[in-house]
């Protein structure tokens, strides 16, 4: 998923498609973690900030790679939070997020060059079927 370096605010669908997990598991994990609590719009969805996301990167990675339980990562994030280390991730995520800008950038770049090439290409191939008859 392609991050925008300028984007607030984040859905729960695309910070499920962000971390890898589905969305039901964002919503029980909101019960558990009370760090988790991603604002809400006018329509009651939920808006999820870079905090946000590094605070779900940071338990998904206590849960799936570290293999702790539920109970003993609430803790670990609760003093992780309390230590200020989830602005790591946050920095982590913005660095991210420009570079995925810049090679959006770069892959638009080059395929606005490849159609220009085959245009050439084919201007000289439809210029020598009329030479050809």
């Amino acid at each position: 998923m392609a991050f925008e370096s300028n984007k607030s605010y984040y859905s729960i669908g695309e910070v499920s498609k962000i971390a890898g997990v589905p969305a039901y598991l964002l919503r029980y994990w909101e019960g558990f973690f009370t760090e988790l609590s991603p604002g809400r719009d006018t329509r009651g969805n939920r808006r999820y900030t870079n905090k946000d996301i590094a605070l779900v990167l940071t338990i998904k990675e206590l849960i799936y790679e570290k293999g702790y339980k539920l109970g003993k990562a609430t803790d670990m994030v609760k003093r992780r939070v309390s230590d200020h280390e989830s602005d790591d991730r946050t920095s982590e995520i913005i660095r991210f997020q420009k570079q995925m800008n810049r090679d959006r950038k770069n892959h638009l770049l080059s395929q606005q060059r490849r159609r220009e090439v085959l245009e050439e290409i084919k201007g000289e191939v439809e210029s020598l079927l009329q030479m050809l008859g």
